[in-house]
């Protein structure tokens, strides 16, 4: 969906995380990707949401590791179904 201020996307965290690294794994074999303002602007959402959660971004381990682990998400539960007899 666009509007008057640009083009607008919804993702959740998980796939913005996934974007992110595939974008860094193939960031060497493509020099438009050197400053370009989606991915700038990509990794400094990534960073504040990671400051959110309490991470050291300085940390290349710890930054590392956000990156890669699932966002946690609200477990589906099947309900218990009564049988009749």
């Amino acid at each position: 969906m666009t509007d008057a201020m640009g083009p607008s996307l919804e993702a959740s965290l998980e796939d913005l995380k996934a974007v992110y690294r595939v974008l860094l794994e193939h960031y060497d074999e493509y020099p438009d990707l050197v400053g370009n303002p989606f991915l700038e602007s990509l990794r400094e959402l990534l960073e504040e949401q990671a400051l959110a959660e309490g991470v050291d971004i300085e940390d290349n381990r710890e930054w590392t590791r956000w990156l890669h682990e699932p966002v946690d998400e609200i477990p589906i539960v099947p309900q218990r179904r009564e049988l009749l007899n």
